[in-house]
Parts: C-alpha cells; structure tokens; sequence
C-alpha cells in the first residue's frame, strides 16, 4: 500500500508539469516518460516522474509532493504576468524568458517555474535601481 502514495494519475501529473494530459498520454506511448498499467488505468511512479523532470530541467531536485506546476504554458505566464500571449512568445523567442518546445505550434512553449522566477527577478531589479 505504501507504493501508492507513490504513484501519479495522468491527471495529477498533467497539473504538476502544466503539460495537457493527451501529451502526457503521448510521452508515455513514445516511451519518454515511463508508465505502468493497473487494469486500464495509467500510473507513473513519483521516482519516474523525477527522472523525465530533471531531463528538461537539469540535475536540480524536482519537488512533486506539491502541486505548484513546474512547467508552465506560455497562456499561463501571460496570466501570472498580465501580458498578451503574443507578448510573452516575443519574451520567449527573443531570449529574455526562458523556455522550450516541446513541438511545433504556438501553443507548444513550456517555461520552467525557475525561469519565470528569474525573469520577474531580472525585471524587479532594473525596476528599482538607484
């Protein structure tokens, strides 16, 4: 029972990463992201989930035990932000905000929590210098 706890929905997993569930599904059939079936149900073990986070972010611990997303998508940032989604993919194409693809399409861009933190970081700082 204890390997429960242990273990995410495509659901839960979709609102921890900010990736919809249908390509949630897509990484687990393609094999980037490894699964296991209970009956017709899909799971991902917490350790699993760890390992494909730290693919796109790097060796930095990933903390799943919270529900804060880890990826967001660039119409989440341009709420977080109060920008036009055009305005943030001009930020992620032009370099100020970081993020990445995960295909192709406008709608495609995943930016890293960190990378938004250090981008409303950067911009505090020339806001308030003296």
């Amino acid at each position: 029972m204890n390997e429960e706890k242990n273990l995410y929905t495509i659901k839960e997993v979709s609102e921890v990463v900010g990736i919809s569930e249908s390509e949630i599904i897509r990484m687990v059939m393609i094999r980037k992201l490894p699964a296991i079936r209970v009956g017709k149900a899909i799971r991902i073990k917490e350790d699993d989930l760890e390992i494909f986070l730290n693919g796109f972010l790097g060796e930095e611990e990933v903390k799943t035990g919270y529900r804060e997303p880890v990826l967001y998508t660039a119409e989440q940032i341009a709420k977080i932000l109060k920008l036009s989604v055009d305005n943030v993919w001009n930020l992620l194409k032009t370099g100020r905000l970081k993020g990445f693809k995960i295909r192709e399409g406008r709608s495609s861009w995943r930016i890293p929590a960190n990378s938004l933190e250090e981008f409303i970081e950067s911009r505090t700082q020339k806001r308030y210098r003296y």
